[in-house]
This record gives C-alpha cells, structure tokens and sequence, in this order.
C-alpha cells in the first residue's frame, strides 16, 4: 500500500464519519454510550448497579451513585478524599450506614455539527447524610472539551471522561 492508497483510506474513513455525525441527535446518542461505558466502569458500586442518566434541564446530564461500604470507598487513591471518607467512618456510627456519593456530570454548552463545547465533572461527596456542597466535604475534577470537527468528537470524547473520571481511582 503506497501513500497514495492510505490518503485515499484516511478520505474515506472522513467522509464516513462526517455522514454518521450528521445531526445533533448523532452526537448525543455517542455521548450517550460513552458516557454509559465510564458509568459502568467508575460509578458502580457494591449497591448501585444499572446506574441512569438524569437530565435536570436540555444541557445537563447528570449520574450519582452510593458507596456504603467504606473499605471499597476507601480505595480512592487521592489523600484528601481518603482523609474524608477516613473523617465520615470516623464520625458516623455503622448503624446510620454511612456512604460517599460519586457523580458523573456532563454539561452540554454547545453540542452541535462542526463544533462544540461539554464540561465534564467528575466528583466525590463524603458529606453524608445531605452531601450539601456548601459544606465542602467533596472534590470534583472539571475537564473542557471544546471539538472543531466530528473526528476530533469521535476520537477524543473517551479520552476526555477518562480524565474526569480520574478523580475515582
């Protein structure tokens, strides 16, 4: 296969991917699946499993899940959410069943064709039993994916929540 052939390939695969994405409801439904996939992977718990999207509004698309048992919850690698899940076993009695909340929030500022905007926010709540953020007993990780172009879309959204979602690890 010379470079001619594989300029040839690129062209097609582009064209392919710019037929598929032809609408916004193209784009929503990818977002969809994508977002469903890092659900499954971050956001499941030992009691929450087949976790739904909720939308509040037509931009915002918003998951929670519940982790009740501490040790799991313990796991999260980041000191300072270690230090308050550490805090909440502490503080709460076992009999009031104390959990963390994980949430998974995309807001689409712009989802269209050629272009667009969609914040990502991962967070974690050890502010049980209301988790008030007022409070301060959380932290999110917020990622900006702006995309000029359906490849970009289709590329780089996967690797745009794998980085929110580093926050869960």
């Amino acid at each position: 296969m010379d470079m001619n052939d594989i300029n040839n390939l690129k062209k097609e695969l582009d064209i392919k991917i710019h037929a598929l994405f032809k609408d916004n409801q193209a784009y929503l439904d990818y977002l969809l699946q994508t977002k469903k996939n890092f659900l499954y992977r971050y956001l499941e718990t030992s009691t929450d499993k087949d976790i739904k999207i909720v939308s509040s509004n037509d931009k915002t698309l918003l998951a929670q899940s519940y982790e009740s048992n501490m040790g799991d919850a313990f796991k999260i690698a980041d000191a300072e959410i270690k230090e308050g899940i550490k805090n909440l076993a502490k503080s709460v009695p076992r009999e009031q069943k104390p959990q963390v909340q994980y949430s998974l929030k995309t807001t689409l500022e712009d989802l269209r064709g050629d272009n667009g905007k969609i914040v990502i926010e991962s967070k974690i709540n050890w502010g049980f039993p209301e988790f008030n953020d007022s409070k301060g007993n959380f932290k999110k990780k917020q990622v900006v994916f702006e995309y000029h172009d359906p490849n970009v879309f289709r590329k780089e959204l996967a690797l745009k929540y794998e980085e929110a979602c580093e926050l869960f690890n």
